[in-house]
């Protein structure tokens, strides 16, 4: 009786091993697949920070709530902090961060941004998200489009 427990247990263990390894072997071959969403960027309200020396400097801070548009028609919000550089608001550089609000999750981001006469473009990383967007990673550019409405284009990857 002991040696057929033995011989069961055995075929047991070889069994999760080689099950294992094919999962294993599996999850290193599948293929990671990429999604892109362009979404719009309509400001609804934007607050300027001065910190440190009256007026622009480094180390302002740019903070603005925004409404996100697809294909022209609502999809969501955004709230974006974006932390000063150089320069000023027409002609600088900075660093930004954003969540973005999305029917089926939200996105996080991190990049940098430039202001060429009032123009801003910019790209930089989705460095993660929630529900339908959980573990996602990729990156994002962005530029003005009219006024300070601007499109953002994401490239996603699970």
């Amino acid at each position: 009786m002991g040696s057929r427990v033995s011989a069961v247990l055995a075929t047991t263990v070889a069994v999760l091993l080689i099950g294992g390894a094919s999962a294993a072997g599996a999850a290193k071959t599948a293929k990671p697949r990429t999604t892109k969403l362009t979404l719009g960027i309509v400001t609804k309200a934007l607050s300027v920070v001065d910190i440190g020396p009256a007026g622009a400097s480094p180390g302002d801070l740019v903070i603005e709530d925004d409404d996100i548009t697809r294909n022209g028609k609502p999809y969501g919000t955004a709230q974006i902090t974006c932390v000063a550089h150089s320069g000023d608001l027409l002609n600088g550089t900075a660093e930004c961060t954003g969540t973005f609000y999305l029917p089926k999750g939200q996105l996080e981001t991190q990049g940098g941004a430039v202001s060429v006469n009032g123009a801003i473009s910019g790209a930089g990383a989705v460095v993660g998200g929630t529900r339908r967007y959980h573990a996602v990673r990729g990156s994002y550019s962005f530029n003005t489009t009219t006024g300070a409405d601007r499109i953002i284009k994401f490239r996603l990857v699970r």
